[in-house]
């Protein structure tokens, strides 16, 4: 056996060594494999982490390096988080690591720092924000701090200005320096004008030169010249003529160029003597000359510039003549482009000639380059030695005369023969550009081709690559798994041995219980004789007492055999469980992107399976052995009713001895007469023990036993049996993955392999559907035969194992391929009463009508086997996509026929059909891969007849997809040939459905025809990254500081879109600690413990911004700054803070969207959190976004966010609720609308539109359905449609009749009366509501209203979406509550079907003796005559419980009293129970002397059992090593005997200890505390934090094997109730109240709000009980009562709403009292009274008592005494929240922070 990383190779003399794999290289420093074999020649590696290929030759996607270089390894790719998330595989570049694709405006090689123009920080904030210099003027900017660096000249913040004495900034090359000339007044040109102010005589914008006639330019100017003409030479002061001119345009110019210098000059000379003239200028006759002159020579500029502007008139002209020539030009191109066809003869030759030309021109371009470079280097040389003039004058003259020779050479030159050469050349370079040009024109628009192709080629190869390591990778598991299968074998041929020995045994066994008889029938002898002595015997009855106790622990001791065969058994389940665990962290390793993953799971689940068999054979061997033990200890038993009989022999001995002695001591026998009486009833007693202990053993008679054995041996056969037909199923995946593993060595495989996997293990998950069941049957009765909870928690996974398997076939997104003979049937929809209204049913298709011909075509069907009954089909006919349908016998054919199918593309169109009702809908939507354009067609159809409901058979529904088998009739419109092309099915009614999730397959070949890939970005609306959460799943990413470590700014960042009212956005647990971020009723809420002393932090508020339940996406931020405040952002907007001790986060995991319900069951608080439906658009830790899909821990998500997700069909009203909405409807004239609709109340508005006086309703009447139309009524003719059912109804309203139809069956019509008005044809904008209106005299609707439609005039018939509604009263748009009530439950008959009158008021004074008036109608519960139940309640007053199970928690002190301790305890004690808990801390046992002393105690500590009690000073101390606050239920057996003590938990575990120490006196007193004990005790004993107590259930308390009495007192214990729980306190029926501490007061002015959900019609709420009088809130028969006593006058006020509160349903009450004034709300109802004036005051600092009070604290003449049943939740006096949880006293049974759910 060689090492990891070795392989075994044969030497030359035979013998075998370890080389190292050559994967890639078999050297130590290249060995990258895990482990390698060589089989059929070719050698298979299995590569380490981040290496991947055949013989891990390359990097994985995500790594970098070579590995095929000596030394070289492959290293992961860092990019700091900041490489493009939608790029999967290419973070980086597989060989150098660079990162191509930096996210987040970053750069670098490892997107390090920010890119140009951003600045910030890459790494840890990813805040790199744009620069905000001026492009212009900057050179560059700080990717840290974002400073700008300027550009020369440039200054400002921002680079944008010029620095002082710079000019040039719009260039955009810098600035320039403005330097003024010697003659200027100052160094700089000025800041604005750019210009120099220059002394006399000097002119120029930089004072630069002498003006026109001056000369002599110096630093003081220039000198006028001494001329007639006054013009001289400006160097010399020789006089000219004229002018000089100034040559300023040193390049060809043409003649406009030169007219603008002209005109420039001239302008220039006029300003220059204007500049003069202004500085002269003075006063007098001359400056009114001067200014003459000025007129003058502005009236000659302004005849120049006319002139010009005559000239530009003159260039128009010009302008419009080129345009000619231009036009002439384009038409000699056009003609030239005619005679292409000559010019593409010389094609090939000008291609070689471009070629060269090519290299020629580069070559060209490198020498002018390198010319370039030299030129400049001159001019640099040129400029330098101009400057300082160190160029020696010889040297100039030398090169002077060099260039003289060289340019009177080049003149001698003669070139006139070569110009006809040049001319052909000049016309050849003329052809060959223009082809060039026709080539770049060919080559942009290739260009432009190119990269779509790069692309997908790109996707291609990467596939490829991946899929060919991944089935490398399932090769070598599928080896691994096939070695273990013929292992398996091997194990069941030696259970086929076992059980032959088995056999043999069970014969030896019948011959020991025949044994045994005789043996019993001698001990029953033996008894009788022991009954005759010992009615005799006085001073010996402690012997026999003592023996009788051995014989009662030898009978426990029974349940203690064989320990070492059950610790095997123990070891070989942990043996087994880690065996599975490491194959699916082989799995994982292997799998890098997770769909192989997922697609083996199947496989490792029946790997698992085959090794939980082999427990099931070890339990059912254990289970014979455990018989065999119970022989044995029949044989122990014999023994000791030996010793009993040699016992009383002795006793009857010294019996008659004493009886000689009885004359000497007849005295005393008269005083001890009384005594001995005593003794015979205790002998009495020990005769009935001994008769149980025989008639025990008469049960273990040999007519039970060999029938337990043989049942016994029936289970380990029927195990072993199935054993070999899952190995049987199992072997088909072995050679499918061995023919993958030959197509990969062959090269023969494609991208789509590893979907090939998905569908065989598929078939392999349908193939055991018959057997799995079973299996789980028959380990489920080994379970029972033997409480191993290894074995049972082996066999829960299994469970769980095969879930997930079906939970990943459900969401495989692969297409199938189909033949034309193949078909698949899938299993429906699971909730089938869903699909009877309505039916949708969305797929992927695909077709090929170049290679395939499209013909008539079968696609899918969904109805009956024999296709007799209703169904829905579609199909292709006559080239158009075909919705068919038939409801009622009557089919209905939709063609598509805007698009043949002839006409669609080679890719996966999206397809849908839906049926409403009789309506039906067919839509097809083409992709565009190039853009979000789609192409998108729709068909609408009706059924002919009346009926709309869809009627299956659950027994008998179909769907089958692609074709159908030969024992399958299809109706006649589906009669088709199957299907040829790719399939992929998407959804049915909005829930997720997959052809993986198949019930059988008939001719699938995947390898003939492999699945079809679809581009899953195709269509727009999937291109957004998001996952999809239905309520039930959840993401978990584990070790969350492995991305980065909490610092001092940690945060969380996540997108939420939703509708939902609750559900968690995201979850951390740690023990008792927890962080949590939640949805509550549509707002957030934040609550987390970090093990705070003072309790959990709660931000909890309505503000609008925390309402984010809005079908819109919401960014929510929450930042842990400093490790002591929470600050929480919604849409990036700051919204609270909160602070709390300084405390790190102690979390490693993160739940989002949901948690599994054991985390969720571990602390109240998380009780009622449920999961989140709706969207998750993306999660940042850091900054750092996380693929949620991929995260090893996700359960029940998946991708895309459709827009159906969001639509709200289903709508509960709770009976003062509606919905309203406008649209272009004719309800009275033309209307049509149907809807589902479930409820329990016999009356109810469900729809309603007016106009004016006219009404149109269908409402609920006595239980029947009722359409009025302007007061003419429909009555459906059944009346009981409250019975808490769906049922569906269509009303009609057209111009012959009115029409009802309920459930298809009920149908009535009345025509339409001649009366009737008719309204106007044109349909106009109304409003209508649903579930009641807010002016109908009509009640409002309580139930469920869903599936509904109406006939609009505006758009087609299609389900209502209620969340687009502007007007949505009180009403949940979440799942409806109403479910059938049960058989016994009485309904409510309720009079008053009117709304009560709001604000009524009394104003009483009476005496106080009296009643109040309006209190005497309501009789006293005593006075209620026997049987008749005036107000029943809609939840019963007794939840479902575990029978004989108590839950303490919820507060400290949570516990039960049980007095009369009896005194054996003080010597030997034997206690036991059966505890289920969630609770890392908790005292569970105590008892001790009164000043603690001597104790016995078991509690939990980190999760673990203690179990501990003192002997004198030492102590006795048995911890337990596993943990058992798992919430499952565990059975715990606590002895004490003397210094002894012993832990024995679930049978299995003993755990034992002992200290020194005999005749140690050991007394305890009552009472014995169970759950907890009262505050201050037990601390002494016990470590503080688990000194209070425990969360969780407890059942079963025995003391020495008898129940203990009933508690004597109760403290915040109720029953251990079954099913959900939501948050709140529970007052159970056993009954119970709490009082509040002293800081709440209700005197003469508070407010008070609470919320209720009751149990029961009359109780107690609330009471105060004052000096002067009370205060008191109570229910009765429904209706809430505030009644008042001031100790002279009684007043009171009653609301009673139309359900009663004891409806289900939470009612919010609110008591206001000012005074005399009381105002009570109940809901949206309000009543208030005013009392006699000038009150007496009250006496404030009273207890408040909640959900009732001693009746010594009750009034008398109160109507109702009865303690409170139900929920109360969200108390609060005077908007101070009270916490019952730190109240003074929870008395009875009051649940702190749990309720029953509904």
């Amino acid at each position: 056996m060689c090492e990891d990383g070795y392989m075994v190779s044969p030497t030359l003399d035979g013998r075998h060594t370890c080389k190292p794999c050559a994967c890639p290289l078999s050297i130590p420093s290249n060995n990258f494999a895990v482990h390698c074999d060589r089989g059929s020649a070719i050698l298979r590696c299995k590569c380490q982490e981040g290496y991947a290929g055949h013989i891990c030759e390359r990097c994985a996607p995500g790594y970098y390096g070579n590995p095929m270089a000596i030394g070289n390894s492959c290293k992961r790719c860092d990019c700091n988080g900041n490489s493009d998330p939608n790029l999967i595989f290419n973070e980086c570049h597989n060989v150098t690591g660079h990162c191509q694709h930096c996210w987040g405006n970053t750069a670098g090689a490892n997107c390090e720092r920010c890119a140009p123009g951003f600045y910030g920080d890459a790494i840890s904030a990813k805040n790199c924000q744009e620069c905000e210099c001026n492009k212009c003027g900057t050179s560059s900017c700080d990717d840290r701090t974002g400073v700008c660096h300027c550009k020369p000249g440039v200054t400002g913040r921002y680079c944008d200005q010029c620095e002082e004495g710079y000019s040039g900034f719009s260039s955009c090359q810098g600035c320039r320096r403005c330097e003024c000339g010697p003659a200027s007044h100052r160094p700089t040109c000025h800041p604005l004008t750019h210009s120099c102010p220059c002394r006399p005589g000097a002119g120029g914008r930089y004072c630069e030169r002498c003006l026109p006639g001056f000369w002599d330019y110096s630093p003081s100017g220039c000198q006028k010249c001494d001329c007639e003409s006054g013009y001289c030479d400006m160097h010399t002061g020789e006089c000219l003529a004229e002018a000089a001119t100034v040559n300023l345009c040193n390049i060809s110019c043409d003649e406009c160029i030169w007219h603008l210098i002209g005109d420039l000059r001239l302008s220039n000379k006029t300003l220059d003597q204007l500049k003069v003239g202004v500085l002269n200028i003075s006063t007098g006759a001359a400056a009114n000359d001067r200014l003459k002159y000025y007129n003058y020579t502005a009236h000659r500029l302004q005849t120049q510039f006319q002139n010009w502007r005559n000239k530009s008139s003159m260039m128009k002209a010009q302008t419009g003549e080129l345009e000619e020539a231009t036009d002439a030009v384009v038409l000699d191109i056009k003609q030239m482009g005619e005679s292409e066809s000559v010019v593409k003869n010389l094609g090939n030759k000008l291609d070689d000639d471009t070629l060269e030309t090519f290299t020629l021109a580069e070559q060209l371009s490198t020498n002018l380059t390198d010319l370039n470079i030299r030129i400049e280097e001159m001019i640099h040389d040129w400029e330098l030695y101009s400057v300082h003039q160190d160029v020696d004058p010889e040297v100039v003259r030398r090169n002077t005369e060099a260039a003289e020779e060289m340019v009177a050479w080049m003149r001698t030159l003669n070139l006139s023969p070569r110009v006809p050469i040049a001319i052909d050349e000049s016309e050849e370079a003329h052809d060959l550009l223009r082809r060039i040009r026709q080539l770049e024109k060919k080559l942009m628009m290739t260009d432009g081709r190119l990269p779509s192709v790069r692309e997908v080629i790109s996707r291609l190869s990467s596939r490829l690559s991946d899929a060919r390591g991944f089935l490398l990778k399932a090769s070598s598991t599928v080896q691994e798994a096939e070695d273990k299968n013929r292992a398996s074998v091997l194990k069941f041929q030696r259970k086929e041995a076992k059980q032959e020995t088995l056999t043999q045994d069970y014969a030896a066994v019948n011959d020991t219980l025949e044994t045994a008889q005789g043996f019993i029938s001698e001990t029953e002898r033996t008894v009788a004789e022991v009954d005759s002595m010992v009615q005799n015997v006085t001073q010996y009855h402690a012997a026999i007492d003592g023996a009788s106790q051995k014989l009662m622990d030898k009978a426990e001791r029974l349940s203690l055999t064989d320990r070492d065969l059950v610790q095997q058994a123990i070891d070989h389940a942990d043996d087994l469980d880690i065996q599975a665990i490491q194959l699916e962290e082989d799995l994982k390793e292997s799998d890098a992107n997770g769909f192989v993953q997922r697609a083996i799971s199947a496989a490792n689940v029946y790997n698992n399976i085959v090794k939980y068999i082999d427990d099931g054979n070890i339990t059912s061997l254990t289970t014979l052995n455990l018989s065999q033990r119970a022989e044995d200890a029949i044989t122990g038993i014999n023994v000791q009713l030996n010793y009993l009989v040699t016992k009383s022999d002795n006793v009857f001995k010294e019996s008659v001895s004493l009886h000689s002695e009885q004359n000497e001591v007849e005295s005393e026998v008269t005083d001890k007469l009384h005594y001995i009486e005593e003794t015979k009833e205790t002998m009495d007693k020990n005769t009935k023990k001994l008769a149980e202990i025989v008639q025990d053993i008469k049960e273990i008679h040999t007519d039970r036993t060999p029938q337990r054995l043989e049942f016994t041996m029936k289970v380990a056969e029927g195990t072993l049996n199935r054993s070999a037909e899952v190995l049987q199923t199992i072997t088909p995946i072995s050679s499918k993955v061995e023919e993958w593993a030959s197509n990969m060595q062959n090269n023969d495989y494609s991208t789509d392999a590893y979907e090939q996997a998905v569908v065989s293990a598929g078939e392999a998950v349908e193939n055991l559907n018959v057997l799995v069941p079973e299996l789980l049957d028959k380990l489920k009765v080994v379970e029972d035969k033997k409480p191993v909870n290894n074995v049972t928690t082996n066999i829960m996974r299994i469970r769980e194992l095969i879930a997930q398997a079906r939970s990943v076939a459900k969401k495989v997104q692969v297409s199938m391929k189909f033949n034309g003979q193949s078909s698949v049937e899938v299993h429906p929809h699971s909730n089938l009463e869903e699909l009877k209204t309505m039916t949708s049913i969305s797929l992927f298709l695909r077709v090929d009508p170049d290679k395939d011909p499209i013909e008539d075509r079968f696609i899918l069907y969904l109805g009956d086997r024999n296709g007799k009954k209703d169904y829905m089909g579609l199909a292709i006919k006559n080239d158009n996509l075909v919705f068919v349908y038939s409801l009622g016998g009557e089919d209905v054919e939709i063609p598509l026929g805007s698009k043949p199918v002839s006409q669609w593309p080679a890719v996966f169109n999206y397809i849908k059909v839906e049926r409403l009702g009789r309506h039906g809908k067919v839509f097809l939507t083409i992709p565009s891969h190039k853009s979000t354009d789609e192409q998108k067609f729709i068909q609408k159809g009706e059924a002919p007849g009346s009926d709309s409901l869809f009627d299956i058979d659950p027994n008998d529904i179909v769907f089958f997809v692609g074709g159908v088998p030969p024992d399958v009739r299809l109706p006649p419109p589906l009669s088709l040939a199957p299907f040829v092309g790719c399939i992929e099915l998407a959804s049915l009614n909005n829930d997720v459905i997959s052809l993986y999730n198949f019930k059988e397959t008939h001719k699938i070949d995947i390898v003939a025809s492999p699945p079809c890939p679809r581009y899953k970005l195709a269509f727009s609306q999937s291109r957004i990254a998001s996952y999809l959460f239905d309520g039930t799943g959840y993401a978990l990413i584990n070790n969350i500081e492995s991305r980065g470590k909490f610092g001092v700014v940690t945060r969380f960042d996540i997108a939420v879109r939703t509708v939902a009212n609750n559900g968690v956005l995201f979850l951390m647990v740690n023990g008792d600690k927890f962080f949590l971020l939640e949805l509550k009723n549509g707002f957030l809420r934040l609550m987390y413990d970090f093990g705070f002393s003072n309790g959990p932090k709660l931000l909890e508020n309505n503000l609008p911004k925390l309402q984010i339940n809005d079908a819109r996406y919401h960014d929510v931020s929450v930042i842990y700054h400093q490790s002591k405040k929470v600050i929480l952002l919604v849409d990036k907007s700051h919204v609270k803070s909160m602070e709390n001790p300084k405390t790190t986060l102690p979390f490693a995991d993160i739940y989002i969207g949901g948690a599994p319900s054991s985390v969720l069951k571990s602390l109240p608080e998380l009780s009622s959190v449920v999961g989140l439906k709706g969207c998750v658009k993306g999660f940042q830790y850091q900054k750092k976004d996380y693929n949620l899909l991929e995260q090893p821990g996700t359960i029940g998500i998946s991708s895309g966010c459709p827009e159906e997700s969001f639509m709200s069909r289903k709508a509960y009203f709770s009976g003062e609720s509606y919905l309203g909405s406008t649209a272009k409807i004719s309800p009275f004239d033309n209307f049509e609308g149907g809807f589902n609709f479930r409820t329990l109340q016999s009356s109810g508005l469900l729809f309603y539109t007016s106009e004016g006086s006219d009404e149109l309703s269908i409402s609920l009447e006595n239980g029947g359905v009722v359409l009025n139309n302007r007061g003419t009524k429909v009555k459906s003719h059944k009346k009981q449609y409250n019975d808490g059912r769906t049922h569906f109804l269509v009303a009609s309203v057209n111009n012959q009749k009115y029409s009802l139809l309920v459930d298809d069956k009920d149908k009535q019509e009345k025509k339409r009366p001649s009366s009737a008005p008719r309204s106007s044809s044109e349909a106009t904008t109304r409003t209508f509501y649903y579930g009641g209106s807010p002016s109908s005299s009509f009640k409002n609707f309580t139930g469920c209203i869903s599936y509904a439609y109406i006939n609009r005039q505006d758009r087609d018939i299609e389900p209502e979406d209620f969340q687009r509604y502007t007007e949505k009263v009180q009403t949940s748009l979440q799942d409806c509550p109403v479910q059938r009530p049960p058989a016994a439950l009485v309904s409510r008959h309720r009079d008053n079907t009117a709304r009560p009158k709001q604000s009524q008021s009394h104003k009483v004074t009476r005496d106080k003796s009296s009643l109040p008036p309006g209190l005497m109608e309501l009789k006293s519960d005593d006075q209620e005559p026997p049987g008749l139940n005036t107000e029943s309640c809609y939840l019963t007053t007794n939840p479902r419980s575990t029978r004989q199970a108590f839950h303490y928690g919820g507060i400290a002190n949570s516990r039960q009293h049980y007095a009369d301790i009896p005194d054996s305890l003080s010597q030997r004690s034997h206690f036991s129970l059966s505890l289920k808990t969630h609770s890392s801390f908790g005292l569970i046992f105590y008892v001790s002397d009164v000043q603690e002393d001597d104790f016995m105690a078991l509690f939990l500590a980190h999760g673990k059992l203690v179990y501990t009690f003192n002997v004198a000073h030492q102590r006795v101390k048995i911890r337990s090593e596993e943990k058992y606050n798992d919430g499952a239920w565990h059975n715990v057996i606590f002895i004490r005997d003397g210094s002894v003590g012993r832990l024995i938990i679930d049978g299995l575990t003993v755990l034992e200890d002992r200290v020194q120490g005999n005749n140690v006196s050991w007394h305890v007193s009552s009472p014995i505390y169970v759950g907890g004990v009262p505050p201050g005790r037990a601390q002494k004993n016990i470590q503080r934090n688990s000194a209070y107590s425990f969360t969780g259930c407890l059942k079963n308390l025995l003391l020495d094997g008898q129940l203990l009495p009933s508690a004597s007192e109760t403290y915040g214990v109720t029953p251990c109730f079954e099913g959900h729980s939501e948050a709140g306190t529970y007052f159970s029926e056993e009954g119970g109240y709490v009082v509040l501490d002293e800081s709440f007061s209700v005197g003469l002015k508070f407010e008070l709000v609470m919320e209720v959900r009751p149990r029961v019609a009359s109780a107690v709420l609330l009471h105060v009980r004052t000096t002067e009088g009370y205060f008191t809130v109570y229910i009765h028969q429904g209706a809430v009562v505030v009644l008042v006593n001031d100790g002279t006058n009684e007043f009171f006020t009653k609301v009673s709403p139309k359900q009663g509160v004891c409806d289900g349903t939470w009612h919010k009450i609110t008591v206001i009292r000012d005074g005399n004034i009381v105002q009570l709300v109940v809901d949206a109802e309000i009543n208030h009274v005013v009392g006699p004036p000038n009150p007496q005051s009250s006496d404030t600092k009273r207890p408040v008592f909640i959900g009732g009070a001693p009746d010594l604290f009750l009034p008398q003449n109160i109507v109702t005494r009865k303690p409170y049943i139900g929920c109360v939740r969200n108390l609060t006096i005077d908007n101070n929240r009270v916490s019952f949880s730190k109240a003074v006293l929870v008395n009875g049974a009051v649940s702190i922070g749990s309720c029953p759910a509904a």
